[in-house]
């Protein structure tokens, strides 16, 4: 988080892309949003719908699904390094997600030195509205504290 540095902060994640909300003295604001670079499903020229691939005749066919998780794997590890970045020194954080990516995400900081003295905290929800994301954080913060 570049210009202020909030203690506390929620982080709406979600494979496609993350939104920051950084919280200052009893009022939410957007601090960043982060593109996801993990790419949906790409069928390359010749795939059939089990995603194996045939080639010419000399090679035969092969299944590109170890190649595929290895890179769906790195997109998400630059993603969530990317995201560790930017919430380094926040004392207390609220991860907002539908699905696994913010329970992957909590694993990997919750692992890592840095975030020792970091409260997390994880809350399931679907799609929200930016209001309601607000609200969800503005809440959170207001009457855990």
């Amino acid at each position: 988080m570049e210009t202020q540095h909030p203690k506390k902060a929620g982080i709406w994640i979600d494979q496609s892309h993350a939104t920051l909300i950084g919280f200052f003295e009893n009022h939410p604001c957007t601090v960043e949003e982060i593109e996801s670079p993990i790419e949906s499903h790409v069928r390359y020229e010749g795939e059939t719908s089990d995603k194996t691939q045939f080639m010419n005749a000399q090679v035969g066919s092969f299944n590109n699904e170890k190649k595929r998780n290895n890179i769906e794997e790195n997109q998400l590890k630059k993603y969530f390094n990317e995201l560790e970045e930017k919430v380094v020194g926040i004392k207390e954080l609220l991860l907002i997600g539908p699905g696994i990516t913010k329970n992957q995400f909590f694993k990997q900081i919750n692992n890592n030195k840095k975030f020792q003295g970091t409260r997390i905290i994880m809350k399931d929800a679907n799609k929200m509205t930016q209001n309601q994301l607000f609200a969800m954080v503005r809440d959170h913060f207001t009457y855990e504290s």
